[in-house]
């Protein structure tokens, strides 16, 4: 009896110990510190600004990769028109084009010996069809407060926002301590050369850029895990993909004899278990980071469980892998887009196509989400002469950019100083960018946006009514500004 009692007390004990043990831990998770912040941000756009970003907007720079006779004109009107926007910067910067349209300019510093800064934005945007949109897409008209135009968000708000800045510090004979470069592609959206060459404009000279900056993540106001109403998150590494057409083959026939070894019937056998069988779910350094930092903008609970990872990581997962949004963020995802078959309705086809659009975790590579995938068509019952795999546009993931030493805390720091409430974090990225180019020549490649997207404003990108607040835009303005004039922070760092 008292052997039974020593064990229950034992039991309570350690119990209770683990309880003050989690209870500490959350309680000292906190918020991570800016090193060394910077004074709050004064200097914003103005209207003058805001009408030079309309203009940029008004050009329907929609690049056309495949068809080598497209229609380039609005392509050899940008350059002029920025030249005309902006004749201040176009003085002061050294200009050197990229593959006839990319714009490279390099703004001199006083000690160009030092590791340069990039700064990128792509100028290409996607296609628009006019009568499906409320405004005319190419026509940056201002409704509410806010700017309709393509590529407002992806990504010319960028790139009219580092002109901006250029053009006000060089107005206040302000000299940067190291070279600044300005890329802007003409062929992102369209995965053109255009990027990879700039980066190997770089690799040719051996230079390495002390970072990189380019599109991704932004200032959002819906962040996940309910955390505070603004958060930056900065991606530090993007997914890598490849797009695999598979095809099954077997014998056709009459619809009116319909078998399970029909090329259809394999095929939808072989994607439902793909779908129902994804890959190993876990948690990447930058997603654990981001996740904790959001826990410490939320709930207590939140914090209970993010300041404990040791004990509730598999809950973490499960709850993750549980939403489509927070499962694409721990795991390799395979997407069914699109579906061929018999082109007659009682025709079964001796051929049955589907395309699998594949985003591939940092922890795994391309060969290896591409095994998985012939795996499974192989444990579905397919012999492998019966199925065919072509892939298009593979890449492995990029590198994860450090997120722990001076250039992160530098971004992060402007980001503060910009804007003051709001968290920061890194992310992996799942979408694509030319910053995948440049992170194989720089360790401190980041995806960054400096305005405040709105929800509805992100899930505008890629598709109809394409909008920006006027009053983010002014803002964004500030945060390169901020982000230009206090380089002088990141010390002397050889290229």
């Amino acid at each position: 009896m008292e052997t039974a009692l020593i064990i229950v007390t034992l039991v309570v004990a350690l119990l209770a110990l683990l309880i003050l043990v989690l209870l500490i831990n959350a309680a000292r998770l906190r918020p991570a510190k800016v090193k060394d912040p910077l004074p709050p941000a004064t200097v914003f756009g103005d209207s003058k600004a805001v009408e030079r970003f309309q203009s940029i907007l008004q050009s329907a720079t929609v690049w056309d990769e495949e068809d080598p006779e497209a229609d380039r004109s609005a392509f050899d009107d940008f350059l002029p028109k920025l030249q005309a926007l902006y004749p201040r910067v176009f003085e002061a910067l050294e200009l050197t084009i990229i593959n006839d349209y990319g714009i490279l300019l390099r703004w001199p510093g006083n000690d160009s010996s030092a590791a340069p800064v990039v700064m990128m934005a792509h100028y290409d945007v996607v296609f628009a069809k006019p009568e499906d949109w409320t405004h005319d897409p190419f026509g940056a008209e201002i409704i509410d407060g806010n700017i309709y135009a393509r590529g407002a968000v992806d990504t010319k708000c960028i790139l009219a926002a580092l002109l901006e800045a250029t053009d006000y510090l060089l107005a206040e004979e302000h000299t940067p301590p190291r070279d600044i470069y300005l890329c802007s592609s003409n062929s992102e959206e369209t995965m053109g050369l255009t990027g990879e060459l700039m980066a190997n404009y770089f690799s040719d000279r051996d230079i390495t850029p002390l970072f990189v900056l380019d599109e991704g993540g932004a200032v959002i106001d819906n962040a996940p895990l309910g955390a505070s109403p603004e958060f930056a998150a900065i991606g530090v590494a993007e997914k890598g993909f490849f797009t695999a057409y598979c095809a099954v083959s077997a014998k056709g026939g009459h619809a009116a004899t319909p078998s399970p070894a029909d090329a259809p019937a394999k095929l939808v056998k072989a994607l439902n278990r793909l779908l129902q069988t994804a890959a190993p779910a876990r948690l990447s350094k930058p997603i654990e980071a981001m996740l904790t930092e959001l826990a410490t903008h939320g709930s207590f609970g939140l914090r209970l469980v993010f300041a404990n990872l040791w004990l509730f990581r598999p809950l973490v997962l499960s709850i993750m892998k549980s939403n489509p949004e927070t499962a694409a963020m721990v795991r390799t995802t395979y997407a069914l887009t699109e579906l061929e078959g018999s082109k007659a309705h009682n025709v079964i086809p001796k051929t049955a196509k589907a395309t699998v659009n594949v985003r591939v975790d940092p922890h795994e590579t391309v060969q290896l989400a591409l095994t998985r995938l012939k795996d499974t068509f192989a444990k579905a019952g397919i012999a492998p002469e019966d199925a065919h795999f072509d892939l298009m546009a593979s890449l492995d993931p990029s590198p994860i950019s450090h997120f722990d030493d001076e250039p992160f805390a530098y971004l992060k720091s402007v980001i503060k100083s910009v804007y003051p409430n709001a968290g920061i974090a890194p992310y992996v990225q799942s979408s694509c960018s030319d910053a995948r180019h440049f992170s194989l020549i720089c360790p401190h490649t980041y995806r960054f946006a400096g305005f405040l997207f709105k929800g509805e404003q992100r899930s505008a990108i890629h598709g109809v009514d394409e909008n920006l607040s006027v009053d983010s835009y002014k803002r964004g303005v500030g945060f390169y500004i901020q982000l230009i004039a206090h380089l002088e922070k990141l010390g002397e760092q050889p290229k």
